[in-house]
């Protein structure tokens, strides 16, 4: 668990000195984040779908891919076309995963207290070595919402396409974020989803295989799940007790108090319960990140303080994950290790 360990805490010292110079600063969050970077690209079998996508890139030279995602799937070539090495595609992804995210937080003020104190401890690894479609995705997504949709709508829904290109899930997000934190867009909104729908009746055997899969795939126990409730429920007081520091209409909390209880119903049911919750937690996460906008043009101590608990509370159930599948499957987390390459070299 060390390896984990370390690279976090040398970059939440990278945090806490950034704190104390009073705002973000790129060079120190990159270089802080340099360990947990190379510990994601430089893996080997270690990640749960890691060995999933390790076969499933071994096909790329018969032009076979992972997922129906199409640009997920040209830039998977690309990368097998530098190099016709399926752990080098894979790690590749990884670290371009990694990077899209700290650029990110790097590159915004507040950066350092929404992505650094919750992003990184509580979803790093789980984006860059585990769901890494979505993570590539995800990663666009936060990149998007770096330009105001009103002000710029034909470069946000390039981004949108993208990111939907890359996992098709992702458009939930960029739908959501729009119907949380603005009113008045009922037709953008409704539009978007009628693209969706439109898209996914162009692609029945890909969400017919996606039902198949969560059919056969029940809730490991009652309590899963539960830890993600409370990351929403977190966010959601911390919506509402510092809502004069956010830009988020009522009707934004509403959506996600509605979404947070019905998806946790679904995980009592199906596995695909919990990969939503991950979606939601994300889009909560980035409505606060976004909609920032503090009268006294700082960060609040006591909101600072509740983004460190719900990402301590974040990060315990990232632990606990990984210790509860140590040891089991092709690539788990636990024990980490290195690519083979660098197994010999030692």
């Amino acid at each position: 668990m060390m390896y984990y360990f370390m690279p976090l805490l040398i970059f939440y010292f990278g945090l806490a000195l950034c704190i104390a110079y009073g705002g973000t600063n790129p060079v120190v969050v990159l270089t802080c984040a340099l360990p947990m970077i190379a510990l994601a690209a430089l893996r080997g079998h270690c990640g749960t779908d890691t060995a999933a996508y390790y076969q499933a890139f071994t096909d790329l030279g018969q032009g076979n891919g992972y997922g129906g995602e199409p640009l997920f799937n040209a830039y998977a070539q690309l990368l097998w076309y530098i190099n016709p090495d399926p752990r080098f595609v894979v790690n590749s992804i990884s670290m371009t995963t990694a990077l899209l995210l700290l650029w990110s937080i790097s590159r915004s003020r507040f950066g350092i207290w929404f992505g650094g104190l919750i992003i990184v401890p509580g979803m790093f690894y789980e984006l860059t070595m585990n769901v890494m479609r979505y993570g590539l995705a995800s990663s666009i997504f936060l990149m998007a919402t770096s330009i105001s949709p009103q002000r710029k709508p034909t470069r946000f829904f390039i981004y949108a396409a993208i990111s939907t290109s890359v996992h098709f899930s992702s458009a939930l997000l960029f739908i959501l974020f729009v119907a949380t934190t603005r009113r008045g867009n009922t037709l953008m909104i409704l539009t978007a989803a009628m693209v969706v729908l439109g898209g996914s009746l162009l692609m029945p055997d890909y969400f017919t295989d996606k039902a198949s899969l969560y059919t056969g795939i029940s809730a490991p126990n009652a309590s899963s799940g539960l830890l993600f409730l409370l990351i929403q429920i977190g966010m959601l007081g911390v919506m509402i007790v510092y809502r004069r520091q956010f830009s988020i209409p009522p009707v934004g909390w509403l959506i996600c108090a509605v979404l947070a209880a019905c998806l946790y119903g679904m995980t009592q049911v199906s596995y695909a319960g919990i990969r939503f919750q991950l979606i939601l937690v994300n889009l909560m996460l980035v409505m606060l990140w976004r909609q920032f906008s503090p009268p006294a043009g700082r960060m609040n101590r006591n909101l600072a303080m509740c983004l460190f608990v719900i990402g301590l509370i974040a990060l315990a159930g990232r632990i606990h994950n990984m210790s509860d599948e140590e040891g089991r499957g092709e690539s788990p987390f636990l024990p980490y290790r290195v690519a083979p390459a660098l197994q010999d070299m030692g």
